[in-house]
């Protein structure tokens, strides 16, 4: 048997290997309002709620008060990132303006990455919408994203990933600049596709696709709990034990495709125990 797999392994192209090899799994949850962790008094509790809910990973947001007392947030995000790594949870360093799309904003997202310098994030995780531009988006746009995100690769200190409706890892419509082909040489390699929707077969499937036709990236799921948005586009409403079951049942389906977790947006509306 051992000498068969040998000879498959030998046979298979490398991207089809890439896809098939199964990825490490994470859940992970968007913490916009970091606040609470921040605060000594209230971090042990909010880490263990986080623990309860299945979460290791988060991707942590900041509000401009935050970055401006920076000497404060600082000695914050360096308490959190200690006492989260001895919970076992990741921490990701969430920042997301679209202004940072267009060249003339590309510099708010350097000197902000310069401020976070020396801190032990897991990675950046860049919440960039070309869609919040404005729609339709001209195909101008989309090089300018793939430029902030070259830009950004090259400046952070830690692996960048980004956050992406799913629309533009469909295949490329002819003359359109391909985000997903351009994305490898950005130094950017794994995307949260937000595919927003309360059927997960369809969501699966989706994300299925688009692992399959993009093998040269990492994918993860990102799901929503927000109420405001319509109940056919968000899970709001499902208890922890609803999710944690569609979990592993996503888990089961899409971890040997190489998707590497399922993202909630956003902690304030997950469901807790």
């Amino acid at each position: 048997m051992r000498s068969i797999l040998f000879a498959l392994a030998l046979w298979l192209p490398p991207a089809l290997m890439a896809q098939a090899a199964p990825s490490t799994w994470s859940q992970a949850s968007y913490v916009w309002d970091s606040e609470t962790l921040l605060d000594p008094g209230q971090r042990a509790t909010e880490l263990a709620a986080l623990r309860k809910a299945g979460m290791d990973k988060i991707y942590l947001g900041l509000k401009s008060a935050q970055i401006r007392d920076l000497g404060t947030t600082r000695q914050g995000l360096e308490q959190l990132l200690r006492d989260a790594a001895r919970e076992g949870v990741q921490v990701s360093l969430l920042l997301g303006d679209p202004q940072w799309i267009e060249p003339e904003g590309r510099h708010q997202l350097t000197d902000l990455l310069a401020k976070f310098k020396g801190l032990s994030f897991t990675s950046l995780h860049l919440d960039l919408e070309v869609e919040q531009l404005g729609v339709p988006v001209p195909d101008q746009r989309l090089k300018n994203l793939l430029e902030t995100l070259r830009m950004a690769a090259a400046q952070s200190p830690w692996p960048v990933e980004m956050s992406s409706h799913p629309r533009w890892f469909a295949e490329p419509k002819p003359g359109q600049t391909c985000v997903p082909c351009a994305l490898p040489d950005t130094g950017v390699r794994q995307v949260s596709l937000m595919i927003y929707t309360r059927n997960p077969k369809n969501s699966a499937r989706m994300a299925e696709q688009i692992a399959k036709r993009w093998p040269a990236l990492q994918f993860r799921l990102a799901q929503s709990t927000e109420p405001q948005l319509d109940a056919t586009e968000s899970w709001a409403g499902a208890t922890t034990e609803q999710l944690q079951h569609q979990t592993n049942a996503w888990r089961e389906q899409l971890q040997p495709l190489g998707i590497a977790g399922i993202d909630w947006q956003a902690w304030r509306d997950f469901p807790k125990r």
